[in-house]
């Protein structure tokens, strides 16, 4: 069999100005996968920067693994890129869709062309363009789920078209709609959570603490597109994976356990500040009221490949946030945990089974470590491969932004640890720590600590 896993981007990319390290590399690790199964090709075809799955997006030939075919996509048209693929001659093609800014819609490309393979009888694993696009637009998401009946916290649509600029008109003598949103943002439970309806890693999301808060933000130079106002819900932040598995002529679905995040001090999740620990097994989570509503989510939505989704726990009821039908800051979390690649992970959503002495192996190590994804400043070459040699250090990735003007633009590191249970995972965050006392920050580490006592 010929497995492609592919990837495409809607975003100009110069990887001249990225600077990325890895420990292992994806190369290693795609290696690996070769060598588990000798008698399958593995092909991996993607357009820069190829995150998950390419070490450089300059493709050197010494960050190629052997026994893989490896393909730089040139073309921006969906039909295009498909009959690329389908000219490698693959048996099943697989997305790998990623994430960059401005705009989370990534699949939604991904998705067109699995679109155009299928009508060329290539199998895929591919959300569809319609789960893509209800995802990708966070209203459209919220009605999905009110639809559903899955809980979700109350919310409210502001166009801003409308409310702007609807009674600019000569003829119109009051902007009714903006009147008739006012009244019903006033009646939310207050604090509210404002966000961009397409906008990724929580920017121009905002926290306010009341109407007037809120009202003097709609008047404010922020307000420069269609928002949601969502009511805030008081409780734990997690989130979760949902592995959509190819079986047969369908899909059969493997919900993760979920992972605690930690929240900045506006009380919400900053993708490049937090910190995930997990698995969270205790029965005070009611994972199985969690299961059912992820299981009816994925059945109606049809999820095909990986899905992460961003969710509440108040101590009675969950809630979720957002959905992402992509691979996520969570996937190589999520790897450490099961001793497993994201690679291999995509082989078996595209329906690669385990030979035997690898089922045996798997069964063995069946038991989750329990896992610790904590973010550091840029570090050194030094000081990274100092924290790739520590033997719980799991994961180090790191990228710079040599083009960034803001900091928090200009990338950050993240160290990936585990542990047999959650006092030998406390041990070797302290170890962490030790190993790099000047580069780990107070804050970050003092979360970690609490998450773990919280799992």
């Amino acid at each position: 069999m010929r497995y492609l896993f592919y990837s495409a981007s809607s975003n100009n990319y110069n990887e001249e100005d990225w600077i990325s390290y890895s420990f292992p590399l994806c190369k290693d690790e795609a290696e690996k996968l070769a060598l588990l199964y000798p008698k399958h090709t593995f092909i991996i075809a993607t357009q820069k920067p190829g995150t998950f799955l390419l070490d450089n997006a300059a493709l050197p030939d010494n960050l190629k693994a052997e026994n893989l075919e490896y393909h730089l996509i040139n073309f921006d048209d969906e039909k295009e890129i498909a009959q690329f693929l389908s000219d490698l001659k693959p048996d099943i093609a697989a997305a790998a869709s990623f994430y960059l800014q401005p705009f989370d819609w990534f699949t939604v490309k991904d998705s067109l062309v699995a679109a155009a393979l299928r009508q060329k009888g290539i199998r895929t694993v591919c959300h569809s363009t319609r789960t893509a696009l209800t995802c990708f637009d966070k209203w459209q998401t919220h009605s999905l789920l009110k639809k559903l009946n899955l809980n979700t916290p109350e919310c409210i649509f502001v166009d801003h078209a409308l409310f702007i600029n609807a009674g600019n008109r000569p003829v119109i003598k009051s902007n009714v709609y903006k009147t008739a949103v006012l009244e019903e943002l006033r009646n939310l439970h207050y604090p509210v959570i404002i966000k961009d309806t397409t906008g990724l890693s929580s920017l121009g999301t905002d926290v306010l603490n009341s109407y007037g808060e809120l009202y003097d933000w709609l008047k404010s130079k922020k307000f420069t597109g269609d928002r949601i106002v969502e009511e805030y819900i008081r409780g734990l932040h997690l989130g979760t994976e949902i592995h959509a598995i190819s079986a047969g002529k369908g899909f059969k679905y493997k919900i993760m356990p979920p992972l605690l995040f930690s929240t900045n001090k506006y009380g919400i999740t900053s993708p490049k500040q937090s910190i995930k620990c997990g698995p969270v097994t205790s029965r005070r989570f009611r994972l199985f009221a969690l299961n059912r509503m992820l299981k009816k989510l994925s059945q109606e939505c049809r999820f095909e490949g990986i899905t992460q989704v961003d969710l509440i726990f108040d101590g009675k009821k969950w809630f979720i946030i957002e959905i992402n039908p992509r691979l996520s800051g969570m996937s190589d979390t999520y790897g450490c945990m099961q001793n497993k690649t994201v690679i291999k992970t995509l082989a078996e959503c595209a329906g690669i089974r385990n030979k035997k002495k690898t089922a045996i192996r798997d069964r063995l190590l069946k038991k989750n470590n329990f896992v610790l994804n904590i973010k550091y400043p840029l570090l050194d070459e030094e000081k990274l491969k100092k924290a790739a040699e520590l033997d719980f250090v799991k994961k180090v990735h790191q990228t710079q932004n040599l083009a960034a003007r803001q900091l928090r633009e200009k990338g950050y590191c993240e160290i990936i640890i585990t542990g047999k249970n959650k006092k030998e995972l406390k041990k070797n965050l302290h170890l962490l720590k030790k190993a790099l006392p000047e580069e780990t920050e107070e804050i970050f580490f003092e979360k970690a600590e609490a998450l773990i006592k919280e799992l």
